[in-house]
């Protein structure tokens, strides 16, 4: 681990991003002592103003608390940080964190399947309507090759989880969506099984439709957990 000087721009980020990654890399462990803001300074070769930026930044992010007379010390993030921080473990142009996304992909196959089962119990009218048209957008991004599936795949998920009464997992998806979306062409292989004939979007649809909340669930389980099962086995073998 070595600190080093950052470039002359977005200072504070910088500061921000290099800390916080040795705490998520866990080279820094909990319990650590950050240097001092003034060997911060000097390491880094910036501004005191901007290292105390950064510093705030972490302490909001749950990742040090800055305690008076002793500076400021890592927190165990796995148990003080929030879900957001998620999306600092996967970033694009990062190398893929194994761990982070293999959490992702479980999580996701969780509440997925669980919004699914809910949403069959309590969607109304124009949640079904959002959902018909969805899969419909689908059918024509396989037929012409017009649209971006991937996209809709998302907001599929997103329409039931409005669907499902559950402020939770919309806050949830949302934090997923930040992650995802800019680093979709690295998630593509999880479409492979689908893209070409989206029919099960179809079928879980009808299920939320008719109110059957198992057999949503289960279907929806399935579709996510084959996605997953193809982009974990070939990043495996990266």
């Amino acid at each position: 681990m070595q600190i080093k000087p950052v470039e002359k721009q977005s200072l504070s980020n910088q500061v921000f991003n290099q800390i916080r990654d040795f705490i998520l890399n866990e080279q820094y462990r909990p319990g650590d002592k950050l240097p001092s803001e003034r060997e911060l300074c000097d390491l880094m070769q910036i501004n005191r103003s901007s290292v105390r930026e950064a510093l705030k930044r972490l302490e909001q992010a749950r990742l040090i608390e800055i305690r008076h007379g002793e500076g400021s010390v890592v927190l165990d993030f796995k148990y003080h940080g929030g879900f957001d921080l998620i999306r600092h473990m996967v970033e694009p142009g990062k190398p893929l964190n194994y761990l982070a996304i293999r959490s992702l992909c479980e999580v996701r196959s969780l509440v997925c399947t669980e919004i699914a089962r809910l949403a069959a119990l309590r969607i109304k009218e124009p949640e079904l309507e959002e959902l018909a048209g969805i899969v419909g957008q689908m059918k024509i991004c396989v037929q012409d090759g017009e649209g971006d599936f991937q996209s809709l795949d998302f907001e599929f998920h997103y329409t039931l989880a409005k669907a499902s009464e559950n402020v939770a997992f919309l806050l949830m998806l949302n934090s997923i969506r930040e992650v995802y979306l800019p680093m979709a062409q690295a998630f593509s292989a999880m479409f492979t099984h689908v893209a070409g004939d989206p029919g099960v979007y179809e079928d879980i649809y009808q299920a939320v439709k008719g109110g059957d909340s198992q057999e949503a669930g289960n279907l929806t389980h399935q579709l996510i957990e084959e996605g997953n099962r193809i982009f974990m086995e070939l990043h495996e073998k990266a």
